[in-house]
């Protein structure tokens, strides 16, 4: 009897070594850098790990618990995607990728009490009360400054509410002005 020829460890064994990256997606592969942003690591509402959710205009990746709560919201504020399930718009994966969830904390949070945030082992009902007045009421955003989305559509970037996105010329269009994401 022949011997068989060893094999290549199958894509399940390869996954399953431990490796800090996320697991390639199949469905969008154009998808892996953004997922492996480690600003996009977490969920933008709650922070649990490896969100594989999105809203594909506003620019943020979320878990599955909080997908709900943007569901509830209406397409008029957030459109959810699954990152792993449905095929995305070219348009759809350029402001995932220019926003994401830092710039776009930056922007929904300027104003927000961190102890408000809640975490991942909070109950949906708490998830859902925060990101209702965090995108639909917009509580915690900065007074009369546009959204990342709305820089973009601009054609202006859209990290100006994050510290690492800031130019310092004070130049509106490239940094928000110079003044600090919590001033008003």
């Amino acid at each position: 009897a022949a011997e068989a020829a060893p094999r290549a460890p199958g894509a399940a064994a390869l996954r399953d070594r431990g490796s800090p990256m996320p697991p390639k997606n199949s469905v969008n592969p154009e998808l892996d850098p953004v997922i492996a942003n480690p600003v996009n690591r977490t969920c933008a509402d709650c922070d649990a790990k490896a969100p594989r959710w999105a809203s594909v205009n506003l620019g943020i990746l979320f878990c599955i618990d909080c997908s709900g709560a943007h569901r509830n919201l209406g397409t008029h504020i957030s459109v959810v995607k699954s990152v792993t399930l449905d095929k995305w718009q070219s348009k759809w994966v350029d402001v995932v990728s220019r926003i994401g969830n830092e710039a776009s904390n930056g922007f929904f949070e300027a104003r927000l009490d961190l102890s408000d945030k809640p975490r991942e082992s909070d109950s949906l009902e708490k998830k859902s009360a925060f990101i209702r007045k965090k995108y639909e009421s917009k509580n915690y955003i900065p007074r009369n400054k546009p959204s990342p989305a709305e820089l973009l559509q601009q054609g202006r970037r859209p990290d100006a509410y994050c510290g690492g996105g800031r130019d310092r010329s004070g130049s509106p269009e490239r940094s928000g002005g110079g003044r600090d994401r919590r001033d008003e």
